[in-house]
């Protein structure tokens, strides 16, 4: 094993400040393993490109279970025991001085970055996950909140502005985001989808939440002006076909609505995602089809 400061061999001397102990402010991966477990050795080359990919976020912590030191061996046999391990190579995870998980047996790389990803993380990009988790449970004013507490830590970090101009969009707060947009440079990280989403809203102003909106529809199917801004939210819920089933809906009913708003609305929407998106084309020829 080349030497690097990101993967040690633990030995009876430096378990105490190289694992425990550094466990406290980096995120340390304990590997038991032997020299006859195939296994073992399978699952080294991954170990180590993971440990080249995160560049220093976690330590790579080697326990050799068969080591020449009989210290060393009766460290794994005493860890292995009290952690309930019975089969290597075991992957014990420690962060903040305790082990967190514990793994046996060959392992997949996608599940070991799903794990590492959670424990390097830093405290806002923990508060990030938790807004996406937010947004993806249909709580977007929630995440919003949530959002804006970590923007007053973090005033000048442009990607969380833009997150929040998303979420405004969502929420159909169309002028704030609008405004929150254009003090933000022209390069600001992913400033470009909601600057899109925008220039496809231009012509709608603000609009009422989706819940108030869905009861509306639900209440009344012929109730166009709830079902057009149930279409935007639909748009910047990322729900495509759902809008354009909504805005369809309106062109078969009523062309006057909105001076033929619905079928504007569909042809921005054509236009921005362009006429290779399958989608695009579904809906082009359906809207076709309905206007002749």
């Amino acid at each position: 094993m080349n030497p690097t400061t990101n993967v040690i061999e633990v030995t009876a001397d430096n378990l105490h400040s190289e694992v425990l102990e550094r466990s406290q402010s980096v995120p340390v991966l304990l590997d038991i393993w032997a020299d006859w477990c195939q296994p073992c050795k399978m699952l080294m080359p991954i170990l180590m490109k993971l440990v080249e990919s995160y560049e220093g976020k976690f330590v790579l912590a080697k326990l050799n279970a068969e080591d020449p030191d009989p210290q060393v061996q009766q460290i794994a046999q005493s860890l292995m025991m009290q952690l309930g391990v019975r089969s290597i190579p075991a992957l014990i995870f420690l962060h903040e001085g305790k082990p967190v998980q514990v793994l046996t047996g060959m392992q997949q790389e996608g599940d070991l970055r799903a794990i590492l990803d959670q424990l390097t993380m830093s405290p806002a990009e923990r508060v990030q996950a938790q807004i996406e988790t937010l947004v993806a449970d249909g709580q977007p004013e929630q995440a919003l909140q949530l959002l804006q507490q970590l923007l007053q830590e973090e005033p000048e970090n442009m990607g969380l502005q833009v997150l929040q101009a998303n979420l405004l969009l969502q929420l159909g707060r169309v002028a704030d985001a609008s405004q929150l947009l254009d003090a933000l440079p022209d390069d600001a990280p992913g400033i470009a989808q909601p600057k899109a989403r925008l220039a496809l809203l231009g012509l709608a102003g603000d609009i009422a939440d989706r819940a108030s909106v869905e009861a509306q529809v639900a209440a009344n199917e012929n109730d166009h002006e709830a079902r057009y801004q149930l279409a935007i939210h639909q748009l910047l819920a990322d729900e495509p076909e759902q809008a354009l089933e909504s805005l369809l809906f309106i062109v078969r009913r009523d062309r006057e609505f909105r001076e033929d708003g619905a079928r504007t609305l569909m042809l921005k929407f054509f236009e921005q995602q362009g006429n290779a998106d399958p989608i695009v084309r579904r809906y082009r020829s359906r809207l076709f089809a309905l206007m002749h």
